[in-house]
């Protein structure tokens, strides 16, 4: 038998060559990298820590001493994060982010990933010839000296932003991959896209979306004129773009300029489109740049406007991307509104059986959420625009789906209310109709109406919810409720009335009408069912700014003498549990002095023996209604054999809305203090948390529990958690 061959002591792993181990972290998400990757060795380092997404937030509101701070740090970033709080105003200093950006870009040379690899190599060569026989180094590896500042690779625009100005941004964007702008302006922005293009070759995803009732101005031309070789007289072909994701919603966009970008994106991969206006008619030229031989009968060429808008924006994408994996259009209504048959044809020619879907809220008719509940298989990802009545009974029937973002949804908090504690178990005439009707079917069973969400591996949730009355036990279902019926959750927005009040008048708001809308974030409010959620990573409540400076108080906020009943409280205790110092034995007993006073309606022992008597009216009223129709509901619920959890389910929401489930969750709290010691952190995987902010960006935990818990907001000079003080208590 031959000797085996030694192995050399230089000999290589694979998973020590650069160029694999960089292939194997672009399948790892951005929480893996940056917290577990970057710190196994310095190799694995070195070639992860160009996929570590470094974010820089910018409030042109804030103090100068912040403004500075921000600046200096923009070299380490590779995604901005941009807020507007005023148009107008702060042109000057928005100015000076741009143009510092501007100028890094034009005076520091950016090392791609080739160079850096090279550098690296060099240095682990280095290194190797440095080695003792013990193994040891004996000079740590070189700082790389010569690396500059990252490149702006990101770029995301949120709030009062002025299009006009964007021309100040185009010269630090040749590196951008990603453009995202989210205007809430008044006034009609303007945007040239053909700058975006031409200063933006590497552009991956750019979603432009307007949040007020004005929609953005996409000006044509967007791309230069089509150009014909003098030799052969053939029309050369433009570049490809690299683009991969394409979201415009509630813009005016030249017709011709929206369908030569479809033939130009060949990695097109998400296309979404709410179009407000057309502002152009075809010409044969353009249609030409589209399709170069144009004999697909596309071009009219005679400067009439097309009357199937939808359909021939279907036919071009099929055309050109057959295998779109999130494909919508909504043309405007005044020439071609989409009908449900339109719709019904969409889905059923879907190009992949894996299709994420849009809608506008009033689209998803009964008819098409009927056909939509078919086909749940290849439904994992629903993005709805719009009020949407249909919402809660469609996610009843979704096992399948994965990702929802119904931002202005609406759904009514009595849907979520299964036991009918909101109205003292009286049951209204619409469920009495449906709980005959499955009595007559043999369908209730094993399931009882109101029905429950059966998206139990829901990862992102953006919904609204909507009450004519809202009270700390109205929050208490929705926080409940969610925590419950979707335990997966990575990424959730929660908005309460307030939001849809916003939508409906964005710029008139009465405070007592907002005020009335806005979720309860008090201890008895039970935003703290919320932790529950072991997996969140993103946790926004609210997005609208108050002034609450002038408002009454009222729900027994103020004795009878006019006092603040709040003063002095340490109001601390509702949010400093998110963060690991709010479990100290100080804030534990903080919390639980809050607890023990007694305020309007007593101390929680008080309310937990009126909760008790209001358990058993309700309970007496709900028995009466059923035997007043002739119902009869089975006690015992069948398991359902497609999930094999409803049973538990059902068990863990019998205190859905009730104040003992609140007491249980902190109950618990004091539990793993116990078992895992002080500073234990309820949310491990959180990044980002915003509270009642009108900017989504949100904070890392720790710096934006400090901001609801500092003495005076710097935006309005007001205390911050005068928030607080209004939502009524039950």
């Amino acid at each position: 038998m031959d000797t085996p061959t030694a192995i050399g002591k230089k000999q290589r792993f694979l998973l020590e060559l650069p160029e694999l181990l960089d292939l194997t972290f672009s399948f790892l998400d951005d929480y893996t990298i940056t917290h577990t990757i970057i710190l196994v060795c310095r190799q694995w380092f070195q070639v992860g820590q160009h996929r570590v997404i470094k974010e820089l937030v910018w409030q042109n509101n804030t103090s100068n001493m912040e403004k500075d701070r921000v600046l200096l740090q923009l070299g380490r970033v590779d995604r901005l994060c941009y807020h507007g709080h005023s148009e107008g105003y702060y042109h000057d200093v928005d100015g000076n982010l741009w143009r510092n950006l501007a100028e890094r870009s034009r005076r520091h040379r950016f090392l791609d990933w080739e160079l850096r690899r090279a550098k690296f190599s060099q240095q682990q060569q280095k290194q190797q010839e440095q080695e003792h026989d013990d193994g040891k180094v004996e000079d740590e590896l070189d700082t790389d000296q010569e690396t500059s500042e990252l490149p702006l690779k990101e770029l995301r625009m949120q709030g009062a932003v002025d299009l006009s100005n964007m021309c100040a941004i185009y010269p630090a964007m040749a590196h951008l991959t990603s453009l995202e702008i989210q205007s809430v302006t008044v006034t009609v922005g303007v945007l040239q896209m053909r700058h975006v293009f031409e200063y933006c070759p590497l552009l991956q995803r750019i979603c432009v979306e307007s949040l007020s009732p004005r929609a953005q101005y996409l000006q044509g031309p967007w791309f230069s004129e089509v150009r014909i070789n003098p030799q052969t007289g053939q029309v050369r072909k433009r570049v490809p773009l690299l683009l991969r994701s394409v979201v415009l919603r509630n813009v005016v966009v030249p017709q011709s300029c929206l369908e030569t970008l479809i033939g130009l994106v060949p990695q097109l991969g998400e296309l979404l489109m709410v179009v407000k206006n057309f502002v152009d008619l075809y010409g044969s030229t353009v249609i030409a740049a589209t399709n170069d031989n144009n004999s697909d009968g596309y071009g009219d060429g005679d400067g009439s406007l097309s009357k199937d808008g939808p359909t021939r924006i279907r036919q071009l994408v099929k055309l050109h991307h057959p295998h779109l994996n999130s494909f919508y259009f909504s043309p405007p209504h005044t020439i071609a509104p989409l009908s449900t048959d339109i719709i019904h044809d969409w889905i059923q020619d879907a190009p992949s059986k894996k299709m994420d879907w849009t809608f506008q809220g009033p689209e998803l008719t009964p008819e098409i959420l009927a056909h939509l509940v078919q086909l749940p298989n290849f439904i994992t990802t629903l993005h709805i625009s719009g009020e949407c009545s249909t919402l809660h009974g469609y996610l009843c029937a979704s096992p399948h789906l994965l990702h929802l973002k119904a931002p202005n949804s609406a759904i009514p908090i009595n849907d979520l209310d299964i036991h009918y504690r909101l109205i003292q178990g009286c049951l209204p005439a619409a469920t009495v109709t449906a709980m005959i009707s499955c009595q007559q079917e043999q369908e209730n069973n094993h399931r009882n109406h109101p029905r429950v969400w059966a998206c139990r591996r829901l990862q992102t949730l953006q919904v609204a919810f909507f009450s004519t009355n809202m009270t700390s036990s109205y929050s208490r279902v929705i926080f409940g409720y969610v925590s419950r019926v979707c335990p997966k959750l990575k990424d959730l927005e929660i908005y309460g009335p307030e939001y849809l009040l916003q939508l409906q008048n964005p710029w008139t708001i009465e405070e007592a009408e907002a005020r009335q809308g806005r979720l309860c974030l008090m201890l008895e409010g039970g935003l703290c069912l919320l932790s529950r959620l072991k997996g969140l990573e993103r946790l926004v409540v609210g997005n609208v700014d108050y002034n609450v400076a002038n408002v009454d108080e009222d729900g027994g906020d103020e004795d009878d003498d006019g006092n603040d009943e709040h003063s002095g409280d340490d109001l601390g205790v509702h949010f400093d549990w998110m963060v690991p110092e709010g479990h100290s034995v100080a804030r534990r007993n903080a919390r639980q002095a809050w607890i023990n006073r007694a305020r309007g309606q007593g101390c929680w022992s008080k309310m937990l023996q009126d909760e008790e008597a209001h358990e058993e009216e309700r309970l007496q009223n709900y028995q009466k209604g059923l035997s007043d129709n002739g119902i009869t509901i089975a006690t015992q619920q069948a398991k359902d054999t497609a999930d094999g959890g409803e049973e538990f389910l059902a068990a863990s929401l019998q205190d859905l809305g009730l104040l003992r489930d609140v007491k249980q969750v902190l109950e618990d709290m004091e539990s793993r203090n116990t078992e895992e010691g002080e500073g234990y952190k309820l949310w491990p995987y959180l990044i980002r948390l915003s509270i009642y902010q009108d900017i989504t960006f949100g904070h890392q935990p720790e710096a934006e529990v400090k901001r609801l818990l500092s003495p005076i907001d710097p935006r309005t000079g007001l205390p911050s958690l005068e928030l607080l003080k209004y939502p009524v208590l039950s």
